[in-house]
């Protein structure tokens, strides 16, 4: 019997063993059937304010959300090479499919989308490498922009990828299809810009530092800020509006008009209005309130980004943007630090109560369910 127990307690250090060597930087010993990454369920553990943040964003929906699935869907459809197809819009959309394999979305931690353990491990990013440019290393070892952070359940290490290098955006926000355009162009817009040279980045206004004790709450106060991982951009009215200007310039009123000059600028956005897909536009919208709830005499100015087919017709729905684009038919965004003075002539109805002046973010990027959000309002009462 004591050679039987002494037996049993040797094979059970010897497990023992194999799994702590597995957990190992480095290690090439892996535990049967262990995942290369952890989900964020168990980071909330520790980081559970940074993980309430994260939920909230698109990136924590970017696998499993019915506007991506759907065009996931139309663009492997329309693809000629399917799996190339696949691959090329799942590794964006749930990174970790590069390591793990798992392009069909099959595995609960790849539906975890641009999830925490994806980020913290990357090492590098080679934007010349169109369909792996990621460098990751999952293990023990997690990155990030703080050079006090110490891990309780994990080694840190401080990078400057995550702290200040758009780089580490960029390998997702900038895509060129394989007719050669440039679907996503946000980095190389960012590059060009101002920005750089006075070294404001993504992160600063993206994941901008905010108030919030982490694990590290035994920190002076002061040091207790974490970044913030909601992440807003486009899909955020608040977030847009804070880049932008919107003032009448002038309002001339006559019996029946009034000629109405407006001024709308970009002052702060590192790129040009709107971002990202061309299924995304900005609406200029002047016209006058008469009591009745909605704008009347609606006038528009649309700054937009139009794609089109190898036939010249504009597309709008993601999936076609990715595989059926074929040339860039306008462009007609705010670039960065532009400003633009645009005159309307408003027919003015007997019960007009004010001229409106409107910023609306403008979203198709679902046409079965497009969004529209008002960004800023300027109004100019009668009698004024």
């Amino acid at each position: 019997m004591r050679l039987i127990f002494r037996a049993h307690r040797s094979l059970a250090v010897l497990a023992l063993a194999t799994l702590v060597i597995a957990a190992l930087p480095g290690s090439d010993v892996q535990a049967a059937d262990a995942e290369p990454y952890t989900s964020a369920q168990d980071c909330a553990r520790c980081h559970q304010t940074i993980h309430t943040y994260w939920a909230e964003s698109e990136h924590a929906r970017s696998a499993t959300s019915p506007s991506y699935l759907a065009a996931l869907g139309a663009a492997v459809a329309a693809a000629p090479d399917k799996d190339t197809a696949q691959r090329s819009c799942v590794w964006c959309h749930a990174p970790m499919a590069l390591t793990t394999g798992d392009y069909s979305l099959q595995k609960a931690i790849t539906k975890e989308g641009v999830s925490c353990d994806f980020c913290h491990t990357v090492t590098g990013v080679d934007l010349d490498r169109r369909d792996r440019p990621f460098e990751v290393r999952p293990g023990a070892v997690k990155r990030g922009p703080l050079g006090y952070a110490k891990g309780l359940a994990h080694d840190t290490a401080y990078s400057a990828l995550h702290k200040s290098s758009p780089l580490l955006c960029a390998a997702c926000h900038e895509y060129t299809n394989a007719r050669g355009v440039a679907v996503l162009s946000t980095y190389s817009e960012w590059k060009a810009g101002p920005y750089p040279a006075g070294g404001q980045t993504c992160q600063e206004c993206h994941m901008p530092m905010v108030p919030g004790a982490d694990v590290s709450a035994s920190l002076d106060p002061s040091r207790r800020q974490i970044n913030l991982h909601r992440l807003v951009g486009g899909s955020v009215a608040s977030r847009v509006r804070e880049g932008l200007e919107l003032r009448f310039d002038s309002v001339s009123v006559a019996a029946a008009s009034a000629d109405v000059q407006v001024v709308v600028a970009n002052t702060g956005v590192g790129h040009s209005v709107p971002g990202g897909l061309s299924s995304k536009s900005l609406v200029l919208a002047v016209g006058v309130d008469t009591g009745a709830g909605e704008l009347a005499q609606r006038r528009e100015r649309v700054y937009r980004r139009e794609l089109r087919d190898a036939g010249g017709r504009p597309l709008s729905a993601a999936g076609d943007l990715f595989v059926q684009a074929a040339s860039v038919g306008s462009d007609t965004r705010l670039k960065q630090k532009e400003s633009r003075t645009e005159r309307f002539t408003v027919p003015l109805p007997e019960n007009w109560k004010a001229i409106v002046a409107r910023l609306e973010y403008r979203d198709e990027s679902d046409p079965r369910a497009p969004k529209t959000s008002v960004v800023a309002e300027q109004r100019r009462e009668r009698g004024r």
